[in-house]
């Protein structure tokens, strides 16, 4: 009965994983130098293997966890206690709720699926009727307004050199 209070307590969990862990180490260094051919492979593979029987022995002695308590967590698993009834009405009504707004999800991921399509059919279209030949025609003159705009503003500066500047009173 002590070995089963310790392996309970937080020292026996404790030294339970420390023991699971270096006997895991343990085996696979064992192997390793084995595979590699190295010195004391035996021994270390040999070490790591009675530690992991070890543990697997003393784990034969460990209780399972407790069973939880999930009505706590989940009320609507949960019994009325003065009528006896079972209240999963509440969980068909929780679950319906959770359908009726995924099915709304759904209408509006459908909608905005169909707005996509329609802005992309008419995005097809705008570009099919526009031919590449009124583009480069729409290119040159875009071209050729930049150039007058910059002999217009270059006019409008040597007009303005050309009055002087302005006296301040």
């Amino acid at each position: 009965m002590k070995l089963h209070k310790f392996l309970k307590s937080r020292a026996g969990r404790k030294f339970y994983n420390f023991a699971y862990c270096w006997g895991a180490c343990l085996v696979i260094l064992g192997a390793v130098f084995k595979i590699a051919h190295m010195p004391f492979d035996s021994v270390l593979l040999m070490i790591g293997l009675f530690t992991e029987v070890f543990i697997f022995f003393i784990s034969g002695f460990d209780t399972p966890d407790d069973v939880y308590e999930w009505e706590k967590v989940f009320p609507e698993l949960r019994k009325d206690e003065k009528t006896g009834t079972d209240l999963s009405g509440t969980l068909e009504a929780a679950r319906q709720k959770y359908l009726e707004g995924a099915n709304e999800l759904q209408g509006k991921m459908n909608d905005l699926s169909n707005a996509y399509t329609e802005q992309a059919d008419k995005i097809r279209k705008m570009s099919a009727s526009v031919s590449p030949e009124a583009l480069d025609r729409m290119e040159n003159e875009v071209t050729e307004m930049t150039r007058l705009l910059h002999e217009l503003n270059s006019r409008y500066g040597r007009m303005l050199e050309s009055m002087g500047p302005e006296k301040k009173s």
